[in-house]
């Protein structure tokens, strides 16, 4: 898909439709999602932005445009040694050949954000770099609200609706810094989900950091120390790197229970704080209902988000997107079963599956 070329003033504008983030445990059919809104002539889709920001991705210290500009065009040592280690699923740039970045310096936002975008990802970060470089001094996610903005004018879209797998304990700190915005919570059943997190390079980083903060007698789950959100795990992480190789991590023997307990732990951290919010601000959605009942969850979600961007075109191409997953757990040995159930029990208890 080219990009759209637009005049795009140096401020972002308010449309008069606040945002949404869609927050998830990650690994639970989010990126369906996403793959669905982006092709919504007036929604602008914002694939996995704080995916490979790293350790305190949205932390908000009053920082320049120039430093933030570096935020986004530096990748950390983390996502180096990922990309040279490990195969990412989510990854769209496409690395090797003529392409210009390889995988010593791939921006983090050129990893997914502007590939899901446009087909010219570094015209499209050529044409923004400038523009963010030459703001002032302000906090680190209100240079990312300027980026959003930014690209939705690019594109000539209404609204902006950000995803990143594994953000739901990130959700208070999102709402503290985007006053306005509203929260989609995509889940699945936790069971699924877990296996999943299994089989996945960065998600078996976020286990081993999580067992490693419980161990130490700190929640893991709280926004604090959260990877994403928090002010002092960054460091932690480093240590992790230089005592951990990728490839030693992606091998590491790590119960599958363990990702139940995880998964459990940010469903029940995040929901905790979702149900605080007013209920205009938030809209659930069931992983295993998208796959069921495409055109009406999608009409519930477009609803939510604002009935003036109801759109029957969209809706016809997008519900034929979907296609029947068969339960991954049920073909795990009856004790292994058993194990991964009751690590996931307390979450599957708050989302009502049986």
């Amino acid at each position: 898909m080219a990009e759209r070329s637009a005049r795009v003033d140096p401020l972002p504008g308010d449309d008069g439709i606040a945002p949404v983030f869609v927050v998830s445990t990650g690994r639970c059919g989010s990126t369906l999602l996403s793959a669905m809104v982006r092709r919504h002539p007036k929604i602008l889709s914002v694939s996995e932005f704080f995916a490979y920001l790293g350790p305190g991705a949205v932390r908000a210290p009053r920082v320049s445009g120039e430093t933030a500009f570096r935020r986004l065009n530096t990748p950390t040592p983390a996502l180096r040694a990922f990309l040279e280690n490990a195969s990412i699923g989510e990854l769209l740039y496409p690395l090797g050949g003529a392409s210009r970045y390889g995988t010593a310096d791939l921006p983090p936002i050129m990893c997914t954000t502007l590939p899901h975008l446009t087909d010219e990802p570094d015209r499209l970060w050529d044409n923004l770099g400038p523009s963010l470089r030459a703001r002032g001094r302000h906090r680190l996610t209100d240079h990312y609200r300027f980026v959003f903005e930014w690209l939705r004018r690019r594109f000539d879209r209404r609204l902006w609706v950000e995803r990143t797998g594994g953000t739901l304990p990130m959700a208070p700190v999102l709402a503290r810094h985007f006053p306005d915005a509203r929260f989609v919570h995509v889940f699945r059943d936790g069971r699924d989900t877990a296996i999943s997190m299994y089989n996945h390079p960065g998600f078996r980083g976020m286990a081993i950091s999580s067992l490693m903060l419980k161990r130490v007698g700190l929640d893991p789950f709280s926004p604090v120390n959260w990877r994403g959100s928090s002010p002092w795990v960054h460091i932690v992480a480093n240590l992790q790197m230089r005592l951990v190789s990728p490839e030693r991590l992606i091998q590491s023997d790590i119960p599958l229970e363990s990702f139940g307990w995880v998964w459990s732990g940010m469903i029940e951290r995040g929901t905790a704080f979702l149900g605080t919010l007013p209920g205009e601000r938030v809209l659930s959605m069931r992983f295993e209902s998208l796959l069921q009942s495409p055109r009406e969850e999608m009409e519930r979600f477009v609803d939510f988000l604002g009935p003036e961007l109801a759109d029957e075109g969209w809706l016809d191409e997008v519900s034929r997107l979907p296609r029947a997953i068969e339960p991954r757990w049920t073909r795990l040995e009856p004790e292994q079963q058993l194990r991964l159930a009751e690590a996931c029990a307390p979450g599957q208890a708050i989302l009502g599956y049986s």
